[in-house]
């Protein structure tokens, strides 16, 4: 039988609305098996709580800073499950558990572990990014990911998934979902992928969506923000012929270069 646990070590359940939000403690670096003292903490105290939302209800997993591997989050879900509850996103500060959570197939959201700021330098809004997210498996339908920095996907982006980033969206692979950059508002984000078949684009606050042209070959894209909207372009020689211009917050040509195509 596992020690008594005060409120602050254990997982703890709260309804808000339509979803049931798990808070996970704290990670203690200094106790080797924290997380089995949780989690048979948890499945004994799951069989005395009021349960007052119906079987199917959608569950948020708030990880904080508790460092979670594929398999912790398999057993966690299979406990949620018997008491009706659904995952439908991880919510957590570590890179490692967003891997690990999004590599799984679930939705992601990973926060910050420090507070995003804003430094003024020569009069110029530059954002304070994290470490960019890497992840090596195709995003499938239904999933979301977001992350406050740049995305790198060795992979596809299925239909009906959604990429969010606060810097770049690089995908290794097609995109056929949806791509957000530049998410808190970066007009300077990009959004590129292998073979680009979006469902939509978006970058800061503009939408698009691409018009598909089918090819068998893969051709590298890059969609970017010009003066006339979202724009896509071949980018193998983007960065040859185009220059981000902070004063009117667009990408524009340098030289004569190859028309891109419109979205």
């Amino acid at each position: 039988m596992s020690q008594g646990l005060n409120n602050k070590e254990q997982i703890n359940l709260i309804k808000k609305g339509e979803i049931v939000v798990v808070n996970l403690p704290s990670q203690n670096k200094q106790e080797i098996n924290q997380w089995q003292r949780i989690i048979d903490n948890f499945k004994t105290r799951l069989h005395k709580i009021d349960r007052s939302w119906q079987s199917g209800t959608k569950a948020q997993i708030q990880s904080q800073d508790t460092l979670l591997d594929t398999r912790q989050l398999n057993e966690l879900e299979q406990i949620l499950e018997q008491v009706g509850l659904t995952i439908d996103v991880i919510i957590t500060r570590r890179r490692q558990t967003a891997v690990a959570a999004a590599s799984a197939g679930y939705s992601v959201n990973q926060e910050s572990s420090r507070i995003l700021g804003y430094k003024t330098i020569e009069s110029e809004i530059i954002q304070e990014l994290a470490e960019p997210l890497y992840l090596k498996n195709t995003i499938r339908s239904g999933v979301e990911i977001c992350h406050p920095s740049t995305i790198i996907i060795m992979g596809d982006v299925n239909p009906g998934a959604s990429i969010i980033s606060h810097g770049d969206v690089l995908i290794w692979g097609t995109l056929k979902g949806i791509a957000h950059a530049g998410a808190t508002g970066n007009h300077e984000a990009v959004i590129m992928a292998l073979k680009m078949q979006p469902t939509q684009l978006r970058i800061a606050d503009l939408v698009a969506t691409a018009s598909t042209l089918p090819t068998d070959e893969y051709i590298a894209e890059i969609a970017y923000i010009s003066s006339e909207g979202i724009k896509i372009h071949v980018a193998s020689n983007f960065y040859r012929y185009y220059d981000f211009v902070s004063a009117n917050n667009t990408w524009e040509m340098k030289d004569q270069a190859k028309f891109p195509r419109n979205v």
